[in-house]
């Protein structure tokens, strides 16, 4: 009687455990889909989004009806020459102009700094070799850079090995596009139907 008791009481702790692992799961796999924020990149070149597209689809976003938590755009421009004011060092580098959220445009990690709001017009994000050019250093943050005829003030730096700078894009084309939504569900095909708008 003993032993059969035994075995019972062993059935039920295994049965416990199952429907806790299952319960676990199921609690992770809920919030997988329903509540961690979910990215979605994809290539816009050509499909004629712009800046005020960009800006459109954060109006309509303010009633939270589209999922939207972030969103960035960006376009590749032409190589240019980035002066430090402090150092007078100069250097030729790729540019990045962003409309948005910078770190979904470029993800890396923060070495010093931030990166900076969409708001603000005069600041940028320097790569950290960049900054190791300019500065010999990636402690920069409030340093000013020229590039062309505008100063701007560097809010961070971010771990990228090549040369790279980021500014805000006030007008133009995307040729790039980074959407964080609220959850997964969904995701792929308002992202299509916002490109297709």
């Amino acid at each position: 009687m003993d032993s059969r008791k035994q075995n019972i009481i062993r059935w039920i702790l295994v049965i416990v455990l199952i429907a806790a692992v299952l319960a676990i799961g199921g609690a992770i796999l809920w919030y997988w889909l329903f509540y961690m924020p979910y990215r979605i990149h994809t290539d816009c070149y050509g499909r004629e989004i712009t800046v005020e597209t960009m800006k459109y689809w954060e109006k309509r976003e303010e009633n939270g009806s589209l999922g939207i938590v972030r969103i960035a755009g960006w376009r590749t421009e032409r190589q240019q020459i980035v002066s430090s004011i402090s150092t007078a060092r100069k250097q030729r580098t790729q540019v990045l102009c962003v409309y948005g959220s910078m770190e979904l445009a470029d993800p890396a990690p923060i070495l010093s700094g931030r990166y900076g709001l969409a708001v603000e017009g005069d600041y940028c994000i320097l790569s950290e070799s960049l900054a190791r050019t300019l500065f010999g250093s990636t402690e920069v943050a409030g340093e000013c850079i020229k590039i062309e005829n505008e100063t701007m003030t560097i809010a961070g730096v971010i771990e990228k090995e090549e040369d790279f700078l980021m500014i805000p894009a006030k007008e133009g084309t995307i040729e790039q596009l980074a959407i964080e939504f609220r959850s997964r569900i969904g995701a792929k095909e308002k992202i299509k139907r916002l490109i297709e708008e």
